[in-house]
């Protein structure tokens, strides 16, 4: 038995060998090397490795510098990996390879293994580095949301009780209406005088649109303005995110994908968004329940977009497409969409050829539930 395995391993590496040594070109057989070599007193691959230890701005910037490192060894595995015909699960393994042995280690390697395994991490670890940019996206939206939540539930209970203490006030001026010992010719002046001492008068203004209107707090308005005061803090983090991750979507999300990529353009200009003209904003994929909190309305009566706010709702509706799926990105691990790992349409439609490339093709109900008695019995 341990001669078959080590056969089959043998065999198997042999294999790959002969793929990569018939594809590598001779410049990127250099670029291999380069990243073994002890050029800067700190091996590049070396430094390849290490993940972001949180999503602060530092680890966030050099995560995105390592996926740069990284992307032209990624082409060269995008290109070879379909060849070499691993899987997904082999393809972690001897990326992890990488990561547990030493660069010492890996030199003393045969040269082409170390080359597969190397092909390996550069596809696995430009992955991570997705995933890592797209969890840095996902919770800090979600942190900047509570905290928006948290301070408009806070200025709502502050709200209530400056209600409650100013009825009162504003009930000792309605008792100036009824105060006999006010003098009939008393002039409104005076009136006004001393209502306004009890009570100043924009209190007294909110106090009275709420009784006779009924006005109750916007929770949502508030959360809104604690969002314009994190502009900056939101503008410094994840702008940089989406400007370096690729998005993909169903069909039914187009428009969020269309607002995504008018930031980009918008943000690779070098432009503020307040000087782009409001109706050329992609707006979609904006929700109704929204809307009204998104614009300012001008002396002119036209209504104006404001830009942050624009910017937090496309984060805000980016996060929840992928967390439920709508949005996936190709060049990740955990987000993924299911048609990426799929075969494609075309290839599909000629299912008797995939007879002959191992794949087991399903074509009735029957023979799916042959497929689950067998297991069953098994």
């Amino acid at each position: 038995m341990q001669d078959l395995v080590s056969q089959a391993l043998t065999s198997e590496q042999n294999r790959l060998i002969t793929i990569i040594n018939s594809q590598l070109q001779t410049d990127e057989v250099s670029a291999f090397k380069k990243l073994l070599e002890d050029a800067t007193g700190l091996y590049e691959i070396t430094q390849l490795k290490h993940e972001p230890k949180d999503f602060s701005l530092k680890e966030i910037k050099q995560e995105i510098q390592r996926g740069e490192q990284l992307f032209s060894f990624y082409q060269i595995a995008q290109k070879l990996l379909p060849e070499m015909g691993i899987s997904s699960e082999n393809i972690k393994y001897y990326a992890s390879l990488v990561g547990y042995y030493s660069v010492a280690r890996l030199k003393r390697l045969d040269e082409w293994t170390a080359y597969i395994y190397i092909i390996c991490f550069a596809y696995h670890r430009y992955q991570q580095r997705s995933d890592h940019l797209i969890n840095c996206l996902i919770s800090r939206v979600r942190n900047y949301n509570d905290a928006a939540k948290i301070s408009a539930k806070e200025q709502l209970q502050e709200y209530h009780v400056e209600i409650n203490e100013n009825l009162q006030k504003a009930g000792q001026v309605l008792k100036l209406m009824t105060d006999e010992s006010i003098p009939a010719d008393t002039p409104f002046k005076t009136f006004q005088s001393n209502a306004f001492g009890i009570l100043p008068r924009q209190k007294l203004i909110i106090v009275a649109d709420r009784m006779a209107k009924a006005v109750s707090f916007d929770e949502t308005a508030s959360q809104w303005e604690y969002i314009d005061k994190l502009s900056r803090q939101f503008k410094l983090h994840l702008r940089q995110v989406i400007m370096t991750v690729e998005f993909t979507s169903i069909s039914s999300q187009d428009t969020l994908i269309e607002a995504v990529d008018f930031l980009k353009a918008a943000f690779k200009k070098g432009k503020p968004l307040k000087e782009f003209q409001s109706d050329l904003f992609p707006v979609e994929c904006f929700p109704v329940s929204v809307t009204s909190y998104l614009y300012t309305q001008e002396s002119n009566q036209q209504k104006q977009l404001i830009p942050d706010r624009y910017e937090f709702l496309i984060y805000r509706l980016l996060r929840n497409g992928l967390e439920s799926g709508d949005i996936s990105c190709r060049d990740s691990i955990c987000f993924r969409s299911l048609e990426d790992d799929l075969i494609d349409d075309l290839r599909w439609q000629d299912k008797q050829s995939l007879e002959g490339d191992s794949y087991a093709v399903i074509s009735t109900p029957r023979e799916i539930e042959e497929i689950m008695m067998r297991k069953e019995l098994v």
